[in-house]
């Protein structure tokens, strides 16, 4: 094989032993690789009727195709389970160099099933797997836990893991490696905590198989000018993600108090010419990454001087930990990533359990001595302890632990109607009332709430991707056409998510089943990688539809429905329920799905789930 490794490493925690097991290529035409493949795992092997802490829930982590390959922005891996948040599917994603180490060690991915005795550790050295006792690394952060195990295997290892988030089953914890980069969505540290699996180190020394190197380098060659002078690559090579956060504001896309407010006099402090005038000391790259928006920070002044993040806060973060809290200061943005960070939260998460929380207090719905502290918005204390609190799983935070769809049924008082989630997966940083094509992708995302299954928004703002038959810019407060774009884009997501590749790079969708062919000699064309792109989209469907997600399921939160901003770039814009509807009727039905979302039979058989 090319390309692939061609075989899956299986671990069972509760025997310890592990075993290689071969994939055959049909199923890798069929489904590519990355999420596609983990998706047919989880969709063959998982019942959906366990709960994501049983230890029959498995953990898949996958790499890609083109993972470890010539071709830039190939160093993610995704890692899938049943979702503690959503008890549904889940996944998230990463990126660094942990997932070329994995390939380079001789596997495509990892099953990890059953549960451990004690704390564990799990060794890859190229094709020796072996399970080790991990006690003493129990309850450490995650980012000594990676220093110390490598002082203790070697530098050359990479080392993904959990922190006591993770350990104590938080249910949006992330899986962080590479001194920071995380797999933050959906809760996978917490099923890796219910694992007693606190780690995975591997190292590898083998070289990727390319079918046709010298060929790659000339299309790469031709191609780079291009791929470099994308609008927002040059913005990321320049900024990062927050580059945008400006531009993002004058939409009024950007969320404030808890997606409450349009304008904040503050988000100049937090924008990304500020961050990286004050706190950005160098770039740094991803494996064979040429754009470089991974940002290394240090704090200079104030209580927090001389902490340093190899890998700083981008847009997200910023914007979650930041303008979401009423916080302007970077400082403390800074600190709250470190502490996400060292527990293993997802900082999205996060930052949309606090902002609930502050609005429950400024509604009087919770009181200073629920939470052991004032929450007034934008408080460096109330944002720094409540972090400290739910990574403890202490007080208040115990319950924020839950996510904010199970926090706001306990704490009751109306506090549905501000609880930012989709599915249980908390809101992202983008306001769907802006575009209302994401407020659709939201709705209907595998995950819940995600702006990366698809990102219309791009769509609305006025790029044409003609490759996919996207030839004009759609108003983002128009619904109609809405659907049949977001369907579109969804399924060429799940094709860039399988083969791994990096969003941020834009290679034009028609010069990527070229790239693929050239590396794994497996003949691959555009129809033929968006039909595999929608085969996926629709059994992670099928496993929620198992999982009890139907149409029901597919909404949008009250806020966004029902609450116009008074002020802003969406200016008195909501997603009504009629809207929203309107555009749901037009995705199922371009989807080949009844009027409850569900995927018909002949829907099914035409892509070979039959």
């Amino acid at each position: 094989m090319y390309g692939y490794i061609g075989k899956i490493l299986r671990v069972n925690l509760t025997s310890e032993k592990t075993k290689e097991e071969n994939v055959g290529e049909d199923l890798l035409r069929k489904f590519i690789g990355g999420v596609g493949l983990a998706a047919k795992i989880i969709y063959d092997e998982v019942n959906p009727a366990i709960s994501p802490f049983d230890p029959e829930n498995k953990l898949v982590f996958m790499t890609g195709p083109l993972t470890g390959t010539l071709i830039p922005c190939t160093g993610r891996y995704v890692v899938c389970a049943k979702s503690p948040l959503t008890d549904a599917w889940g996944e998230a994603h990463s990126s660094g160099f942990w997932a070329r180490e994995l390939k380079r060690a001789g596997y495509d991915g990892i099953v990890i099933e059953g549960k451990s005795e004690k704390p564990s550790l799990l060794v890859i050295d190229d094709e020796d797997a072996r399970i080790e006792d991990a006690s003493h690394l129990w309850g450490k952060g995650c980012l000594e836990t990676e220093e110390q195990i490598r002082k203790e295997l070697g530098e050359a290892f990479r080392v993904a893991c959990i922190g006591p988030a993770g350990e104590r089953l938080v249910r949006f914890a992330s899986i962080i490696n590479d001194e920071g980069r995380a797999a933050g969505r959906c809760g996978m540290g917490a099923v890796m905590g219910s694992k007693n699996l606190k780690a995975i180190a591997v190292r590898g020394s083998k070289e990727v198989p390319i079918k046709e190197p010298e060929r790659i380098r000339n299309v790469l060659r031709r191609i780079y000018p291009q791929i470099m002078s994308f609008p927002t690559t040059q913005i990321y090579a320049s900024y990062g993600t927050s580059g945008e956060l400006l531009s993002f504001y004058e939409y009024g896309d950007v969320p404030i108090k808890n997606f409450a407010l349009g304008k904040w006099a503050e988000i100049e402090h937090i924008s990304g010419e500020t961050y990286n005038k004050v706190m950005v000391k160098a770039k740094r790259s991803c494996w064979n990454c040429p754009i470089a928006c991974w940002r290394y920070v240090r704090v200079d002044e104030g209580p927090y001087a001389g902490l340093e993040l190899k890998r700083g806060p981008e847009y997200e973060t910023l914007t979650a930990l930041g303008s979401l809290l009423l916080n302007n200061r970077l400082d403390v943005i800074v600190r709250a990533n470190y502490l996400c960070n060292q527990y293993g939260l997802d900082t999205i998460s996060t930052g949309v359990c606090i902002a609930f929380a502050m609005e429950c207090y400024e509604k009087g719905i919770i009181t200073e001595k629920d939470a052991g502290i004032s929450l007034k918005w934008g408080d460096p204390e109330a944002i720094l302890r409540l972090i400290e609190d739910i990574g403890e799983r202490r007080g208040l935070g115990d319950i924020l632990a839950e996510g904010v769809k199970r926090a706001s049924a306990k704490i009751g008082g109306g506090s549905e109607k501000f609880a930012m989630h989709v599915k249980g997966l908390e809101m992202p940083m983008h306001d769907p009332r802006a575009f209302k094509g994401m407020g659709l992708q939201y709705a209907v995302s595998n995950r819940g709430a995600c702006h990366l299954q698809g990102m219309v928004l791009r769509v609305e703002q006025g790029e044409r991707v003609t490759d996919l038959k996207i030839y004009e810019r759609l108003d983002r407060f128009e619904v109609r056409g809405k659907g049949s774009v977001v369907a579109t884009v969804q399924n060429w997501h799940e094709v860039l998510e399988s083969l791994i590749i990096c969003k941020f790079l834009g290679i034009p969708p028609g010069h990527i089943p070229g790239l693929y062919t050239l590396v794994t000699g497996i003949h691959m064309t555009l129809e033929h990688s968006i039909e595999a792109g929608e085969r996926i989209y629709n059994i992670k469907r099928m496993f929620n539809v198992r999982c009890g997600i139907s149409r029901k399921d597919d909404t949008l939160p009250y806020r966004i429905m029902y609450e116009g901003l008074r002020e802003g770039g969406t200016l008195g814009n909501r997603i009504s329920p009629e809207e929203l509807d309107m555009m749901l009727k037009e995705y199922y039905m371009v989807r080949g799905w009844d009027e409850n979302g569900i995927p018909r039979t002949e829907t099914l058989r035409r892509l070979g789930l039959q």
